[in-house]
Order: structure tokens, then C-alpha cells, then sequence
């Protein structure tokens, strides 16, 4: 019997370093676990912090850029044919994903808290491992209560710029309204600056519609024909100095004078008696032959 005393104590000793060495084991899987734990969740704030630092920059361009410009050249989530609107919108987008995302890491804290502590639970040796953890943990809590404030400042921002983008919007709006008026006005000065008139016809017929009048002269003799002071452009015909360039005659054979103030010196051949014209005007210089006068008379010889 004796001789089975020493086998049944070096059984004994297998027995406990077995059941320490299955101890020991647990523990550095539990210790595994932890760190794993540790190194995700940090993993998790430290791509939480690089989005919000892509977020920043996206939304400096977004506010250096133009009202109504494409963006030219920036992050590829950026595409580059956005206008500003357009980005501060999808801008607006990855800050509520942001939230999210930090909403889903408290959750992931506290979850991985629990998962650590059913881990250790009964393990008076993990006591260290747990309050690790938990430093851990408030580091991480600190950290993303710092990048809340960071979205609400993002926030604040979008916010800020959309008002301001509006403001842009509605000044640009009466910009262009105003440009429109502007040209609209500008054309017609143009056109009013380059309408002229001309009529061509006998003394008789001119004095008849009252475009001519009769002055001077003595008991009706050597009485001259000239223009009346208020000339009606109804009674003319309207051209553009710019783009009319000749004026007919009625008549080839007959000789026509002008009454009107013209510079015959912006005609294109100016006749040799400067009281006798045949076949037609034919204008060279049109600021010199119309800057005394928009009307043009020509009677009839």
C-alpha cells in the first residue's frame, strides 16, 4: 500500500498543474480578448476622427467656393461637377452619418464593457485587466464627446452657409434682373440712338403734310421751303443708320435737293452742286452724314 502512495501524490500534482496550466490558458484568452476589444473600439474613434477631419475640409472648400461654380478640384466623395449647394447638401449627409457613427461607438462602449466584465466575472487576477479597460474606455468616452462638439460645430456651420447661400441666391436673382433691365434698356438707347428717318418728296406734297413750311419772301414771292420745328416721325420712314446705307431716289431723271441739316461730307461722293442730287444717297460715314439731324428731307427739284 505504501507503494502506491508516492503514484497517487505525483497524480495529485498532474491533477493541479493541469487545472493551473487550463487557468492560465483562460486567462491569456480572456487577456487576448480584452486587447481585442481595446484595439477595435479604438480603431473605431480614430476612423471617426479622420471622417470629421474630411468633413472640415470638404466643408472650408464648400465655403470658399463659388454661389453657382462647380467645384474644380477636391476629395473624390466630392465629385467635381457639384455647385456649392449641391456639396454643402451632401456635406450635411456625412455629418449626420457622423452621428450615427458616434452613436453606434457609445453603444459599441457599453456593449464591449459588458462583454469585458462577463469575461473577468469570478477572475479575482483580471481585476487589473478590467480597470485597464476602463481607462481605456474613458478615454475613448472623452474622445467622442469632443467629436460631438466637433459635429455640432459642423452643424453650426452647415447651417451658418445655407443661410448665406440663400442670400447669395437672392442677390445673384436681383443681380441678374437687374442686368436684364439693364440690357433691355441699353438696346433700346441703341436702337433709338440708330433709328433715323427720311422722306422724299414734291415742296407741294411736303407742305401738305406738314412737313414743309413756306417762310419769308414778300407778297408771296421768293418765299423759301423749310423744315417745320415739329417734325412727326409717323410721317417718315424709320431705318437703322447702321444698316441702311443707301436711300433711292423716285425718280433717276430728276434732281433732288436736301433741306435738312446733313453733312453731305459723310456721303460717299458728294455731288459738285451741293443742291442736286440724281439717282439715290449713298452714305459713307453715317455719325458724320446723321449727327446734325435723325431727319432727312429731300425735295424734289
Amino acid at each position: 500500500m505504501r507503494r502506491f502512495a508516492p503514484l497517487v501524490v505525483a497524480a495529485l500534482l498532474l491533477t493541479a498543474c493541469d487545472k493551473s496550466k487550463a487557468a492560465l490558458d483562460q486567462s491569456v484568452v480572456q487577456v487576448q480578448k480584452i486587447s481585442a476589444e481595446k484595439d477595435s473600439l479604438l480603431r473605431d474613434v480614430v476612423a471617426t476622427t479622420k471622417f470629421i477631419t474630411e468633413v472640415n475640409g470638404e466643408l472650408a472648400r464648400v465655403k470658399g467656393s463659388g454661389v453657382d461654380k462647380p467645384l474644380i478640384k477636391g476629395n473624390a466623395d466630392l465629385p467635381d461637377t457639384l455647385t456649392p449647394a449641391q456639396a454643402r447638401q451632401q456635406v450635411a449627409e456625412r455629418v449626420a452619418a457622423l452621428v450615427k457613427r458616434l452613436n453606434e461607438s457609445e453603444n459599441r462602449l457599453a456593449s464591449s464593457r459588458a462583454r469585458v466584465a462577463n469575461l473577468v466575472k469570478g477572475n479575482a487576477e483580471a481585476k487589473q485587466q478590467i480597470a485597464a479597460f476602463d481607462s481605456t474606455i474613458s478615454s475613448l468616452r472623452v474622445m467622442i464627446d469632443q467629436q460631438k462638439q466637433q459635429v455640432a460645430t459642423l452643424t453650426d456651420q452647415i447651417t451658418s452657409l445655407t443661410a448665406e447661400n440663400a442670400t447669395l441666391m437672392k442677390d445673384k436673382g436681383q443681380l441678374i434682373t437687374e442686368k436684364e433691365q439693364l440690357t433691355t434698356e441699353k438696346g433700346q438707347l441703341v436702337t433709338e440712338k440708330n433709328t433715323v428717318y427720311y422722306i422724299v418728296g414734291t415742296r407741294e406734297d411736303l407742305v401738305k403734310i406738314h412737313i414743309l413750311e413756306m417762310t419769308g419772301g414778300f407778297l408771296g414771292l421768293g418765299r423759301t421751303a423749310v423744315p417745320v420745328r415739329d417734325l412727326s416721325p409717323a410721317a417718315f420712314t424709320a431705318i437703322d443708320r447702321t444698316q441702311v446705307k443707301t436711300i433711292p431716289f423716285p425718280s433717276p431723271e430728276r434732281s433732288y435737293r436736301i433741306v435738312t441739316r446733313q453733312d453731305i461730307g459723310g456721303l460717299d461722293s458728294p455731288p459738285t452742286d451741293p443742291n442736286e442730287f440724281k439717282g439715290e444717297l449713298k452714305i459713307m460715314n453715317t455719325e458724320k452724314f446723321w449727327g446734325a439731324s435723325k431727319f432727312l428731307i429731300v425735295v424734289e427739284n
